[in-house]
């Protein structure tokens, strides 16, 4: 697995290349309920954004990790062919299409 703390990057998927912009890190959404990363994802030519939400990583003992998170590059990689799957078109033009994934980006 490869991490990063930084806040932007690029991967290849089959030859393309898509760019990746942190958008959040996990952050509580009131009562008991958190909210985990969140990462852009558009091609490197085209304009249409995805944005994957991962779930709130946890500590041993349940309770949410409410510390700055590095970005797992591999999850994204994950993500990018999990939104595809999932009908995101990258080339096509539109508002941001929004995906819930598992933490390994599936």
């Amino acid at each position: 697995m490869q991490f990063t703390r930084d806040p932007s990057g690029t991967v290849e998927v089959d030859g393309e290349t898509y760019v990746w912009e942190l958008r959040r890190q996990p952050q509580p959404k009131g009562g008991n309920v958190w909210e985990g990363m969140a990462v852009s994802l558009r091609h490197a030519d085209f304009k249409r954004e995805a944005i994957v939400q991962f779930p709130p990583p946890l500590r041993p003992n349940g309770r949410p990790d409410v510390e700055k998170q590095r970005v797992n590059v591999d999850a994204v990689r994950n993500a990018v062919t999990a939104a595809i799957e999932a009908g995101w078109d990258p080339t096509s033009r539109g508002k941001a299409v929004v995906f819930d994934v598992d933490a390994d980006g599936r």
